[in-house]
C-alpha cells in the first residue's frame, strides 16, 4: 500500500511537469484505459476506471480524449519511441459520412503505430513510392483509410505498373484497420505511410 502511495505521488510530479495524458484505447483483460503523453510519449494506464470511465473509453480509437487526473496515471514506459495520438492538424478531410456528427471537431486523434512495424529493410524505390502516396494523401480528400487501397488499385490500373510490395502491404493493413472501426484521414494516412518507410 505504501508503494502505492509513493508511486502516485512521484507520478503526481511527473504530471506537474507538462505530460498531457490522452486515452486512446483500452486493455481489455486487464481492465485498464490505456494513455499516452502527447509532449512526451510516454506510456501510461488508469488501473481502476469506474464504470463511467470505462464505458466511455471504448470510443478513444476513434476519438482520443484528455485525461486530466494526473494522480491516476501508472506510467509503463517513460520513453516510448512511438506516438498512438496525436494533436489534431489541419488538412483535408474526406467526404465520408461522419460517425458523430454533433460532436465539435476533435482535440486529438489516433495514430495507428502499430500497423508501421515491418520484419524486413526497405528498398529506396519502396520508400520512394511510399512518399510518393504520402504527399498525395496530404492534399486530397479522397485518400482516407476507406478509400487508399481503391487509390493504389486504382493507380495499378491507370498506368500498368504493381506498385511496390511495400505500398501494398500498407494499403491492406490500412483497410483492415478501417474494417475494425477506425478512419484514419488523408493526413494520418500520409502519417502512416511515411512512419512505415522509415529505418526501424
Amino acid at each position: 500500500m505504501e508503494d502505492r502511495k509513493a508511486k502516485k505521488v512521484s507520478m503526481t510530479v511527473l504530471g506537474d511537469c507538462g505530460h498531457e495524458w490522452v486515452v486512446f484505447s483500452t486493455a481489455l483483460a486487464e481492465r485498464w484505459l490505456m494513455l499516452q503523453c502527447v509532449e512526451c510519449g510516454a506510456m501510461g494506464t488508469v488501473d481502476d476506471p469506474s464504470k463511467e470511465e470505462w464505458a466511455n473509453a471504448f470510443e478513444a480509437p476513434s476519438r482520443p480524449y484528455r485525461w486530466h487526473d494526473d494522480s491516476r496515471v501508472t506510467i509503463r514506459h517513460k520513453d516510448s519511441r512511438q506516438f498512438y495520438v496525436a494533436r489534431w492538424k489541419p488538412g483535408p478531410i474526406c467526404g465520408c459520412p461522419a460517425k458523430h456528427p454533433e460532436l465539435p471537431q476533435p482535440v486529438y486523434e489516433r495514430v495507428p503505430a502499430e500497423i508501421t512495424r515491418r520484419s524486413r529493410p526497405l528498398t529506396r524505390e519502396e520508400r520512394q513510392e511510399l512518399e510518393e502516396f504520402a504527399q498525395a494523401a496530404d492534399q486530397r480528400e479522397d485518400q482516407c483509410s476507406p478509400l487508399f487501397l481503391l487509390a493504389v488499385r486504382s493507380f495499378q490500373e491507370y498506368t500498368g505498373r504493381e506498385c511496390t510490395s511495400a505500398v501494398r502491404v500498407i494499403a491492406c493493413r490500412i483497410e483492415a484497420l478501417h474494417r475494425k472501426g477506425m478512419h484514419p484521414r488523408p493526413t494520418m494516412v500520409a502519417r502512416v505511410l511515411r512512419e512505415f518507410a522509415k529505418d526501424q
